[in-house]
């Protein structure tokens, strides 16, 4: 994670001196992520990118019964609220059931602007009701970007099942592939940084219209 993350901000400041003053400022990158849910998904991905040297924190409605989720991930990993997960994180990812996306972006979409969020929810009839129908209708990333409008949009990880990841000591073997698509092509290294480090191999599929569903 940390050689691929150097070597972007290694072409980013190529590419401000190239550009002189002209250059426009570049998002802040971090190595934080907010993981928005704490359930087989989230923990699942937050352990392998805690091993992997992202500092991560698990939010919930109820910050202090994750205990034994921060102790499982290890490496620094902690809990916090929402609002205090996303104010500390530069990357955010929801892993929570669809329906409770709404709620989420009323709450705190203004302070997700310009940071980088990672969805990896699917909307199931069955569970999420008449938000699952629309979001299907319009497209599930297309739907929640428009939710949380002015992030850095990544869909990535919906298509792979929480059990289905590797430990953090089985990645370096792991061999799956990892769909994704994005709003902003700028983003694109972040999505693959983040893909890797859970023994993914990233496959871009351009915009989130081209987002496939579980």
């Amino acid at each position: 994670m940390r050689r691929l993350v150097a070597m972007w901000l290694a072409v980013l400041c190529v590419a401000a001196s190239a550009h002189g003053a002209q250059a426009p400022a570049q998002p802040p990158i971090s190595s934080t992520i907010a993981m928005i849910g704490a359930g087989d998904m989230g923990q699942a991905l937050g352990n392998l990118w805690a091993a992997a040297g992202y500092r991560v924190i698990f939010a919930t409605r109820h910050p202090d019964s994750l205990g034994d989720v921060v102790a499982r991930a290890g490496h620094g990993a902690r809990a916090a609220s929402v609002a205090e997960a996303i104010d500390k994180a530069g990357i955010i990812v929801l892993a929570v059931p669809y329906a409770a996306e709404p709620d989420i972006a009323r709450a705190h979409a203004s302070a997700m602007k310009n940071k980088v969020l990672v969805d990896v929810d699917n909307a199931f009839e069955r569970r999420d009701g008449e938000i699952a129908i629309q979001a299907q209708a319009l497209g599930e990333a297309v739907y929640s970007a428009r939710l949380f409008e002015g992030t850095r949009f990544i869909r990535a990880f919906n298509l792979k099942s929480a059990h289905s990841f590797p430990t953090p000591d089985a990645v370096e073997s792991a061999d799956f592939e990892v769909p994704y698509t994005v709003n902003d092509e700028s983003v694109r290294p972040i999505a693959e940084a983040l893909i890797h480090d859970t023994g993914g191999t990233p496959v871009y599929e351009g915009g989130l219209e081209n987002a496939r569903e579980y």
